[in-house]
């Protein structure tokens, strides 16, 4: 302890510099999403590396709880995968429905993630090298996650739902009626819906989901519920609070999704947006 405590005063300039120095770091780019990109290029190998680390001890004190997780999602896929199973027949238009959308799927693990800032980033153990790329969706076993804004060889950040700068297409499950969702709480269990008019009939406990115009996320993934809503007399829509699907404090594994066609889809609504 003494010769410890001799190292310090002897150093302690250089050590009082490099936390000075981190914790400056920290602040520019916490709340900056380009200058968060560009650090994250240049340092994820190797916080990536002690990250994954760091997750994978973790990881053993919630494994009931993910097993848990796992199993009701493959209950769930076993459930569609039997419906799709017991359709006698399918005409030329059903066959051409189902191949006109074609989503890829990677599953990841969560090596480092944040839930009370304004603006909270996840990082996964995936990246380019395993074919992630920027504008991925991000699911979880229980619902939406993010978009994935940066890619390095073998790792990816990803924007949180809970990051105040984004926002997603939504809709109401039971009417079809959609809306943008955005995170104005400091909560990570709560999110907000709004522009949806407040003529239609809705409840406590409708499901929210993606309504698919994003060309990010498929249409119908679980976003949340609705926990309360109320009437906004100045613009005629509502204000809803949506609780959400998707436990981000304890995420640990998810599901990168690419639209394979959605950079033709893009290029066709560009030459469509130069021309009208």
């Amino acid at each position: 302890m003494k010769t410890l405590i001799n190292v310090i005063i002897r150093f302690h300039l250089v050590i009082m510099f490099l936390i000075l120095e981190i914790i400056s770091i920290n602040m520019v780019v916490s709340d900056d999403l380009e200058k968060k990109k560009v650090v994250f290029s240049s340092a994820n190998s190797i916080s990536g590396y002690f990250n994954k680390k760091i997750n994978t001890w973790l990881a053993y004190f919630t494994l009931a709880q993910e097993n848990e997780l796992l199993l009701k999602e493959n209950l769930a896929l076993r459930n569609r995968l039997n419906k799709l199973q017991s359709l006698s027949k399918f005409d030329d238009r059903d066959s051409l429905l189902i191949d006109s959308v074609k989503y890829s799927y990677l599953s990841a693990t969560v090596i480092n993630n944040s839930i009370y800032k304004a603006q909270n980033f996840i990082t996964i153990d995936k990246g380019k090298a395993d074919g992630v790329k920027i504008d991925c969706g991000v699911v979880g076993p229980q619902g939406v996650v993010g978009v994935v804004v940066a890619a390095s060889d073998h790792y990816a950040l990803v924007v949180s739902l809970l990051n105040s700068r984004f926002g997603l297409s939504a809709k109401i499950k039971n009417s079809n009626h959609f809306g943008s969702l955005y995170w104005t709480k400091n909560d990570y269990r709560f999110a907000s819906l709004a522009e949806v008019p407040n003529h239609v009939k809705i409840d406590k406990g409708d499901s929210i989901v993606t309504s698919g115009f994003s060309a990010i996320f498929p249409a119908g993934i679980a976003i949340g519920t609705i926990n309360d809503y109320r009437t906004n007399e100045s613009n005629n829509f509502y204000e809803i609070d949506v609780k959400l699907s998707t436990d981000f404090k304890s995420l640990y594994y998810v599901y990168v999704i690419d639209n394979t066609m959605r950079d033709e889809l893009l290029l066709l609504e560009k030459s469509v947006d130069n021309e009208y």
